[in-house]
């Protein structure tokens, strides 16, 4: 299977999702659920996870979790052969459940982080499992639990509330909240898709600036970060876009000068090759970003440079500790 981005840290707020293997039904009885839970609750006090929501449907499972000792990967590795053990233990089966390892959206604090929470515990209306009336009443999403406030466990955390007005963690606050959600449901599958694309692809559930900035700590190795192949364009734009801004300040140059300037500029021959450089950035990428005109130009016009003009050009030394700096 193709591997997807994964990005972790001390203190990562995360959006996990995995399926069962070849899209099987994993969680198709109660008990079985049941047994994922009961395992998920464990891990939530093994590894120190705070648990802001979960959901579980017939083939698949969210979470929206924090770690504020780190061990996602850990955890997760726990927790999805301790269920696997036990439900082939229970079913008399042997072989993969899960159809491979799991993933992960680093999520922004703030309303990006309201909206996953609000996006997952609708996941049951969204599969007509119930209607947006009765969601409350729907088992297998941490929604049943958050209200029973004296009963539910203590890594249970609604810190998500906080960023709407009118809402606490009280019977009060819980019923605003089951309130809203059916505000907040949509019928419309053009909008429901769009917020499928938003809540479970990519790497990251944020802004562009906070990406810029967590793109930064990475790429200065302030994190731990493992980002592997497949599924990694939003990554790379955000990056390529992130190193583009800062050699166009770098060099006194803005959109002006990238419209008016020839094709071949020597500033920009020396940007693009910085970027080809360091990073996996496309000729055709380049192209659009710097008006370079065809893929396939820049390419040859870079090489050109590298070989001729780079050693000696004030352009490239400005750009030589570009990725070090703010």
């Amino acid at each position: 299977m193709p591997r997807k981005p994964r990005i972790e840290s001390s203190n990562g707020l995360y959006h996990v999702i995995n399926r069962g293997n070849y899209r099987s039904s994993i969680f198709d009885e109660e008990g079985a659920k049941a047994s994922f839970e009961k395992a998920l609750f464990e891990a939530c006090e093994r590894f120190a996870w705070r648990l802001h929501a979960h959901c579980l449907m017939s083939n698949h499972f969210h979470l929206c979790i924090s770690t504020p000792r780190g061990g996602l990967s850990e955890g997760m590795r726990w927790l999805q052969a301790t269920y696997a053990t036990r439900f082939n233990r229970f079913r008399k089966e042997q072989g993969h459940l899960f159809q491979g390892r799991f993933k992960s959206l680093t999520v922004e604090p703030g309303s990006h982080f309201r909206k996953l929470v609000d996006y997952i515990h609708l996941n049951p209306v969204r599969a007509g499992l119930v209607n947006a009336a009765t969601l409350s009443k729907y088992r297998w999403t941490s929604l049943w639990h958050f209200p029973k406030r004296s009963s539910r466990p203590s890594f249970f955390d609604p810190e998500w509330m906080e960023y709407t007005d009118n809402l606490s963690d009280s019977m009060s606050g819980w019923r605003r909240y089951i309130l809203d959600l059916r505000l907040r449901e949509t019928e419309d599958p053009n909008e429901a898709r769009e917020l499928d694309r938003e809540m479970c692809r990519g790497w990251c559930i944020g802004g562009s600036e906070f990406k810029a900035a967590l793109i930064t700590d990475l790429t200065e190795g302030n994190m731990q970060i493992k980002v592997e192949q497949d599924e990694l364009n939003d990554f790379n734009r955000t990056h390529w876009h992130l190193l583009l801004k800062k050699g166009l300040k770098k060099l006194g140059k803005g959109k002006k000068e990238v419209r008016s300037d020839a094709k071949g500029a020597n500033w920009k021959l020396a940007l693009a090759s910085k970027l080809k450089r360091e990073t996996s950035v496309s000729n055709a990428w380049l192209a659009e970003q710097l008006h370079m005109g065809a893929p396939n130009a820049v390419s040859a016009a870079c090489g050109r440079y590298r070989k001729d003009s780079e050693i000696k050009c004030s352009h490239a030394r400005k750009l030589r500790n570009l990725k070090s700096e703010h």
